[in-house]
């Protein structure tokens, strides 16, 4: 448990630092032309930092067992008692719904950016600022489905007590959590489907494939969107071409970041208790994937997008006394620059 807390600390550390770092560079490294974007990754960048700093103060735990998953915190020694402890993890599930939808509201602007027709047809002028509001929704909806329907009770206790005394060493009047318990124990002996659960899970079942969707359809649409602009550019500057590049290898490593952190975790700790196979290995693994996707997200930006690494670099530079005069970042001309996003 140690580990996992100093494991937490150094992500929330990490997180907060770049996360900063890239909204400077955001506000004041950008090219001119970089429009309604800037605000959209500096919301980004805000919201990570934000649910790195959460993450920390719940200290949440997932763990899986037979037909149920639970995410759930030990407040003893805490300031916040067993209830208001539940209220904290709800809004930590709130915040990885509004991570999901943030996924797809990236990509549907970076599609738009490239496609214009597609941004004057469904994002024109400020409607581009409804995409901001996707993700709270997201965030409200399944923070109020968890405090409805994986409440704990005097049944979930009784059925997780002895898996996180075990594991955790936790007392189970110790632990708060929501628990997500799909086919509980009938009067026969036997597991029968909840189909309030099923139904809530459903609905997050949706949010994960919706941003799923966009972060796929959309991505492969401004993959193609991006390599067709570089063809019909060859006489093009230099610039222009070097600035789809980055945004093209940008964008994979963007997509290959939540695949890996989010949706693979997410989908094996939903699965397998909804089909009551015992996995050969814990789950508390998503706990550390959560935990990391704030602290490297930022990383892509910072280094592949070459405004942001530039003006890094200057900085260094200028630290050690190696930057020559008239070799700045400010003194890049940034006339033929086209949108980064």
């Amino acid at each position: 448990m140690l580990a996992v807390y100093i494991f937490k600390i150094v992500c929330a550390i990490v997180s907060v630092f770049l996360n900063c770092i890239l909204v400077f560079l955001i506000m004041k490294k950008s090219p001119p032309k970089l429009g309604a974007y800037k605000y959209l990754m500096v919301y980004i960048a805000l919201f990570e930092g934000f649910y790195s700093i959460w993450d920390l103060i719940t200290e949440p735990i997932v763990h899986s067992y037979k037909a149920a998953f639970v995410v759930l915190r030990d407040f003893n020694g805490s300031v916040f008692d067993r209830e208001v402890s539940f209220v904290l993890i709800c809004i930590y599930c709130g915040l990885f719904g509004f991570s999901l939808a943030i996924f797809g509201v990236h990509f549907i602007y970076r599609y738009g950016a490239v496609n214009k027709v597609f941004m004057d047809k469904f994002l024109p002028r400020n409607w581009v600022y409804m995409l901001f509001l996707i993700p709270m929704w997201y965030f409200s909806w399944w923070a109020i489905l968890c405090y409805i329907y994986f409440h704990f009770t005097a049944i979930t206790d009784s059925y997780m007590k002895e898996t996180i005394e075990t594991h955790f060493e936790i007392p189970i009047n110790d632990s708060s959590y929501i628990c997500v318990y799909y086919q509980p124990t009938g009067p026969d002996g036997q597991p029968h489907p909840d189909p309030k659960i099923f139904f809530a899970i459903g609905c997050m079942w949706y949010m994960v494939g919706s941003s799923m969707f966009c972060v796929f359809y959309f991505g492969i649409r401004c993959y193609s969107q991006i390599r067709n602009s570089i063809a019909l550019t060859a006489n093009a500057s230099t610039a222009v071409k070097n600035l789809q590049s980055q945004l093209f290898n940008a964008l994979v490593v963007q997509t290959i970041i939540p695949v890996v952190l989010m949706y693979i975790p997410i989908g094996i700790l939903f699965f397998f208790p909804m089909v009551i196979w015992e996995l050969p290995f814990t789950t508390s693994f998503v706990g550390y994937t959560i935990a990391l996707y704030p602290a490297i997200d930022p990383l892509p930006n910072m280094i592949i997008i070459k405004f942001y690494r530039r003006a890094i670099i200057d900085f260094f530079m200028k630290c050690s006394g190696q930057q020559k005069p008239g070799q700045s970042f400010n003194s890049i001309n940034l006339v033929e620059v086209a949108p980064i996003s």
